[in-house]
């Protein structure tokens, strides 16, 4: 999936199930999440994961954090409670939407970003990076260069946390055309006409593609963007292999800047 088309599905996601959309409990599923039994969740989950975050890399500075992905806010609202400030950032205009209707934190701000970059945050904006449970629906090659944006918009000495499964499930590829015994040209081509002149063919619905990155690439990539990695944890969910990485940025010199 490109980056517009992702976009497009969880906003979709947003508008028919959306806290189900951001944790899909089999149990849950039909608006059966109620608002405090969602936001708890996300309250006990970023406690313990900074709680671990101590653990390996001692006190960290608590001005500002970035979570990435934010959807409907059930982390960043979490987040809250331990930062000076938090920004929540999302691809889907829905979900951040939802996400400020439902925030009781001031501190705590949410904005949308379409692009494959960081760009609307300077250099070195925030003391934790965080994310979960989002970079496992896009596409390799725009998580490669979020990698990269984490650690630039990273404080001197911040810290990144971020999940990235290592192996997902089988399933259909991510781009069936490259499949077709046709040219991928012509099979785009017929499916645009179809798609615009009987439009009832081809119903939208939302997915939820899944993908997943090597640990000796993810590993080679935050060093190459100039992190220490401090620990790479697994954390298998059913079949997926989920990794989170924790990585620090080095301390400016002394004197730098000076």
């Amino acid at each position: 999936m490109k980056l517009w088309q992702v976009r497009k599905h969880w906003d979709a996601l947003a508008k028919d199930d959306p806290l189900w959309a951001v944790l899909t409990s089999s149990d849950k599923q039909g608006h059966r999440w109620s608002l405090e039994e969602f936001l708890a969740t996300g309250a006990a989950e970023v406690d313990r994961d900074l709680a671990e975050v101590r653990a390996k890399a001692g006190d960290f500075a608590r001005g500002s954090a970035l979570d990435f992905g934010c959807g409907a806010g059930r982390l960043t609202q979490a987040l809250g409670a331990h930062f000076d400030r938090v920004t929540g950032v999302d691809i889907s205009g829905q979900m951040v939407a939802l996400a400020r209707q439902h925030n009781a934190r001031p501190a705590v701000s949410f904005v949308q970003n379409t692009r494959p970059d960081l760009r609307i945050f300077g250099d070195g904006s925030f003391d934790l990076v965080y994310t979960r449970i989002t970079l496992q629906h896009i596409a390799p090659r725009y998580t490669r260069r979020y990698l990269r944006e984490f650690a630039r918009v990273l404080a001197p000495g911040g810290l990144l946390s971020v999940q990235i499964p290592e192996r997902v499930p089988a399933g259909d590829p991510p781009d069936r055309l490259r499949f077709s015994p046709w040219p991928p040209t012509m099979v785009m081509r017929l499916r645009r006409y179809v798609r615009y002149h009987y439009p009832g063919w081809f119903p939208d619905t939302p997915k939820m593609q899944m993908y997943a990155l090597a640990r000796a690439e993810v590993v080679a990539r935050l060093e190459d963007a100039k992190l220490e990695v401090l620990a790479v944890d697994e954390r298998p969910h059913g079949d997926v292999v989920n990794l989170v990485y924790l990585a620090r940025k080095a301390a400016s010199p002394l004197g730098a800047g000076a």
